[in-house]
């Protein structure tokens, strides 16, 4: 992993190729932006994005498989192969 560095505004706007270069390079995971000293937002790579968006994705899928498990009742579920017969007919 890589360092994050904060960055206020006004050094993004006059250094935006070199902070860009930062990201796509690895030389940094995240930067924070500020603004009068305070956090405002997250620069990331769009392969960190990506990554991100993938792993929310994953988490949400996992919730809501555990959510159908717990209601999920055997005697009322259908084979394969009764599956297979409702959609031949």
């Amino acid at each position: 992993m890589s360092a994050t560095d904060y960055l206020s505004a006004t050094a993004l706007a006059k250094k935006t190729a070199a902070a860009l270069d930062s990201l796509e390079q690895g030389e940094k995971d995240k930067l924070i932006i500020l603004k009068n000293n305070a956090p405002k937002a997250v620069l990331l790579s769009f392969e960190a994005y990506q990554a991100l968006e993938e792993e929310l994705e994953d988490l949400r899928l996992g919730a809501l498989a555990l959510a159908r498990s717990q209601t999920f009742r055997p005697e009322t579920a259908l084979s394969h192969e009764e599956m297979l017969k409702k959609f031949k007919t």
